[in-house]
């Protein structure tokens, strides 16, 4: 009996051993929780596409607000290029004015010259240089240019400086040229004047000096 218990009981021991390794070797492994998971967030940190950056597009001043003619120097014509009577734009003995004939621009011209300067124009509506002075149209910040014995200038006027009551129409073609002074009258670039020291071109759409 003695030694067929300690048999029994060998065999019992050896049975529990086979099963103990069978639960390991063919067993699945434990979960370990959450592991999985924070290794799937920790991949996507950073991979995240950022939004798209707008680019803010500042569109440049319309050519329709600043003179789109090129300052340049053109040959001063001489005293003896007018093709009109100067007289007959003197609205006084020291005092000669014109105006264009869409009548948005008015000149003057003086004898000897005044503190407004040899020649000046101002405009109903222009537009700004490329550089120098610039105006806003306003009744009281109007365009203006001139020339005085220092050279030409852009100015803005709060008045009448070179207007006059119903000046006579330099027509398109037209040169006036007196007291040291040329101003022309063309269709396509407006009024062109020369005083002794420098110059203009100035309409609607060009104001520059030379």
């Amino acid at each position: 009996m003695t030694v067929a218990r300690k048999y029994v009981m060998l065999i019992g021991v050896l049975s529990a051993a086979l099963l103990t390794v069978g639960a390991c070797s063919g067993g699945e492994p434990e979960s370990t929780g959450p592991a999985s998971s924070v290794v799937d967030q920790t991949s996507t940190v950073g991979t995240e596409p950022e939004p798209s950056q707008s680019i803010a597009i500042v569109p440049g001043i319309p050519p329709t607000e600043v003179s789109d003619l090129k300052p340049t120097t053109p040959t001063r014509p001489s005293l003896d290029s007018g093709n009109v009577d100067p007289t007959l734009f003197a609205s006084d003995p020291s005092r000669f004015g014109f105006t264009t004939p869409t009548g948005n621009i008015q000149c003057s011209i003086w004898a000897g010259g005044s503190p407004a300067g040899q020649v000046g124009c101002q405009a109903r509506t222009s537009v700004n240089p490329a550089s120098g002075r610039t105006c806003t149209n306003a009744e009281n910040d109007k365009f203006a240019v001139r020339v005085n014995d220092g050279g030409a200038q852009h100015i803005c006027t709060t008045q009448g400086i070179y207007t006059s009551n119903e000046p006579r129409v330099l027509e398109y073609g037209q040169v006036l040229a007196t007291v040291g002074v040329v101003c022309s009258s063309d269709a396509a670039t407006g009024v062109t004047c020369w005083g002794t020291q420098g110059g203009f071109t100035f309409s609607r759409d060009i104001n520059v000096t030379f």
